[in-house]
């Protein structure tokens, strides 16, 4: 028998699947006499050619009598994932780098990436012409535990292909079968992850393909009264020849778009009523997925709120929390050193004036800044949510109009579910920059 990969366990598929679902890839070859298997990475591009080697590693067949081998493809991602560029903590617009979540125009992240697998076999240490290719998207930063693992998600759900799909990456649901839901206060800032795939005819599986999931515009429409007042629309960047380019980010907290140039008329969210802005994906007028609507927040503020922003599952999540915050300052590790203590001309003045210049100095260190953010009025649908940030790799929190770049400090938390009293959640949190003392 010739070279076949192996059905079972089934291979990835090709389209995007997500880091911490274990897709694992097998192959064998019982017509043949080898001494081991050679696997090179190429970085795949989406008009189906590669770039750039990235990794190569011997594979000893685990089968001598068919040759048979099995790769774990989370485990050589980690060792891959080094190749393609990562920031979810910046982006670049007109005028300069701004942070993420404070956005005002469209930008990139790199939410997908492309690998081809190459397999040869080595007789006698010569490497054979290539024996199979594999090719395999992966969306690096997505998350899903082993414990909800019953095979490889389908992604298209995420492929804002069709208006009934769900198409934003986010772990919110769809409410009434119409929107995604999010509350945010006219000072809110934010934006969600969404895929565009259509810049090449790339077919993952039967009857889905990639230019399929096309959209040229984000439409932005403030509601009041259920009559549209205002519309907005951002255009999408020209299309690239790379899966950097796949994971688009889009501002929709009031505070980024309501200055926008762009409205076709005056309309300041800041001052006039509004009941709801709706944001959709569109290709010439017709939406492409479920739309967002952002619902003025309401909750009450006595103190200065904060914002938590961070990678989820699938795309970046944030939320608010209004209750007081604890503004920490940790300097525990600075030092102090002595001079010596006699009377130095140097300083001038009388000997009586040495009193006053200190024996004792501190030493430049470096200490650290942290928040406690609580709040008590989340609904049931952001405290599932907040379940996400916990897991999350990059987190950021806003706080006095600064977002500050942050890792999370809280180790232990009991999610409750629902009842008559109110359920105060506690999140600290510590920037994640040294504080210079």
């Amino acid at each position: 028998m010739a070279f076949t990969f192996a059905t079972f366990p089934a291979p990835p598929p090709e389209s995007p699947i997500e880091k911490r679902q274990k897709p694992t890839l097998a192959w064998f070859d019982s017509a043949v006499t080898i001494d081991t298997w050679l696997v090179e990475v190429y970085l795949l591009l989406p008009d189906k050619t590669t770039s750039t080697l990235i990794l190569e590693a011997y594979v000893a067949p685990e089968n001598t009598s068919n040759n048979r081998a099995i790769i774990d493809l989370s485990e050589w991602t980690r060792k891959v994932e080094n190749a393609v560029f990562f920031e979810p903590y910046v982006s670049f617009q007109t005028g300069g780098y701004v942070a993420t979540p404070s956005l005002t125009e469209l930008a990139t992240m790199n939410l997908v990436a492309g690998y081809q697998l190459q397999i040869y076999s080595v007789t006698n240490g010569v490497k054979s012409v290539v024996q199979g290719t594999r090719n395999f998207l992966l969306m690096p930063f997505a998350k899903k535990q082993q414990w909800n693992w019953t095979g490889y998600e389908s992604i298209f759900d995420y492929y804002p292909d069709f208006g009934n799909k769900k198409g934003w990456l986010t772990d919110r649901e769809v409410q009434e079968n119409t929107y995604i839901r999010y509350d945010m206060a006219v000072e809110d800032e934010g934006v969600v992850n969404a895929l565009y795939l259509g810049n090449y005819d790339y077919e993952y599986e039967t009857g889905e393909n990639t230019n399929n999931a096309n959209w040229d515009q984000v439409r932005y429409q403030v509601f009041y009264n259920n009559i549209p007042q205002n519309v907005l629309i951002l255009d999408k960047a020209a299309d690239v020849n790379g899966f950097y380019a796949a994971g688009q980010v889009i501002p929709i907290g009031p505070a980024n778009i309501n200055d926008n140039a762009n409205w076709i008329i005056s309309y300041d969210l800041t001052t006039q009523p509004w009941d709801y802005i709706k944001i959709e994906l569109i290709e010439t007028s017709a939406s492409k997925c479920r739309e967002i609507r952002v619902y003025p927040d309401c909750r009450p503020q006595k103190h200065t709120p904060a914002q938590l922003y961070w990678m989820g599952t699938k795309g970046v999540e944030f939320l608010r929390f209004d209750g007081r915050v604890n503004d920490v300052y940790d300097v525990s590790g600075r030092e102090s050193f002595a001079v010596n203590n006699f009377f130095n001309s140097t300083y001038g003045g009388s000997e009586q004036s040495m009193r006053y210049v200190p024996i004792t100095y501190q030493q430049p260190s470096e200490g650290k800044r942290g928040f406690t953010l609580s709040e008590d009025f989340f609904t049931q649908a952001e405290r599932e949510l907040f379940k996400t940030a916990l897991t999350a790799t990059h987190m950021m929190v806003r706080y006095e109009d600064t977002w500050y770049p942050c890792t999370l400090k809280t180790t232990n938390y009991t999610h409750q579910q629902p009842s008559s009293r109110l359920q105060p959640i506690r999140l600290e949190v510590e920037i994640a920059q040294p504080l210079s003392c």
